[in-house]
């Protein structure tokens, strides 16, 4: 297929000039002459049927190739027919965009597949013991008083509170908007996440000065406020449930910049992440929180990198944990 345009036209010269100069020749009676004009005319046909046949191999194979979702298969651009080479490239283009929206689809079903086996054993724990609790009381009711029918409705209650906030997290994690950007200040934001960390510290009744904010330079952050300050005081609350447990509990709140990129940093001296499940934090409801609901790690990442950037995390066993957002 590299010179398919110069070997069609050749032939196809060759089929015209082999059969008129055999009409000639037939003509000037030179029989032996037209004869082998007219084999030759035969095996130009031949040869360009032939070349034509590679072409419709070409497409054959592309055609096939999607039907059995074989996306190894690549065709050589490399051709001196441009409309040629630019359908070759188009062939190459769609079977890589077949792979991809194959790939995704399978990660989509893995996931989806992932969830529901979550929210039915999550939401089966729930029910359960509801289901059996209520059983029993409409056996025997008169079992069911004073302290024992507290206990019962207590049980119900904190069930159904399960259930809800299970529900909650899942709704969160399937309508998360786009992110409205705005330009701020870095020192702006800042001064935004410290009002929200001095309510959740107060409300831990701890002090304010167990997180130290620093902006090293002044950035101007493209984000929406929002999205973003909820990315925030989610790793902040991981943070200070890491360092809960220390004798000088420390965080800090980094804003700087490296390559041109603005980046985030969230840093703490707790207890750190085993390495064996840090990777698996980032899937939706997974947690080592005995409340948690194991999708804030999941969305604070989808958030950023609605944003353009990158939520990773760095631990040690011991040493603290950091956390850091890499943004456009």
């Amino acid at each position: 297929m590299k010179h398919f345009r110069l070997h069609f036209v050749l032939l196809l010269s060759a089929i015209i000039g082999l059969t008129v100069s055999g009409v000639i020749l037939f003509d000037r009676r030179l029989y032996p002459q037209s004869i082998f004009a007219g084999i030759a005319v035969v095996i130009a046909c031949f040869m360009l049927w032939n070349l034509v046949g590679r072409l419709k191999q070409v497409v054959w194979t592309f055609a096939k190739s999607l039907e059995v979702r074989d996306t190894t298969t690549t065709f050589d651009t490399a051709t001196d027919d441009p409309v040629l080479s630019e359908t070759l490239t188009g062939f190459n283009n769609l079977i890589a965009l077949f792979h991809s929206t194959t790939m995704e689809l399978e990660t989509r079903k893995l996931y989806y597949d992932r969830i529901l086996k979550i929210m039915s054993h999550e939401m089966g724990n729930s029910i359960t013991p509801v289901i059996a609790l209520c059983s029993d009381i409409k056996k025997h009711p008169d079992r069911y008083h004073g302290d024992r029918l507290t206990e019962a409705i207590d049980l119900i209650d904190s069930r159904s509170r399960g259930i809800n906030r299970f529900l909650k997290a899942y709704y969160n994690l399937t309508h998360l908007p786009e992110p409205q950007t705005v330009s701020i200040d870095s020192r702006e934001f800042i001064r935004l996440i410290k009002q929200l960390t001095d309510a959740e510290l107060r409300a831990r009744g701890l002090d304010t000065d167990i997180i130290r904010f620093i902006a090293s330079t002044v950035v101007t952050l493209n984000i929406d406020t929002d999205l973003m300050s909820q990315v925030m005081v989610n790793l902040t609350r991981n943070a200070l449930d890491a360092v809960s447990s220390v004798a000088n509990p420390a965080v800090s709140f980094t804003i700087s910049t490296s390559d041109g990129h603005p980046y985030i940093i969230i840093e703490d001296n707790g207890s750190g992440i085993d390495p064996a499940i840090r990777d698996e934090l980032f899937q939706p409801f997974v947690t080592t929180k005995p409340d948690g609901t194991g999708v804030g790690l999941y969305l604070s990442r989808q958030i950023v990198r609605r944003h353009g950037g990158d939520l990773r995390l760095y631990s040690t066993p011991g040493s603290g944990t950091r956390a850091v957002i890499e943004l456009i």
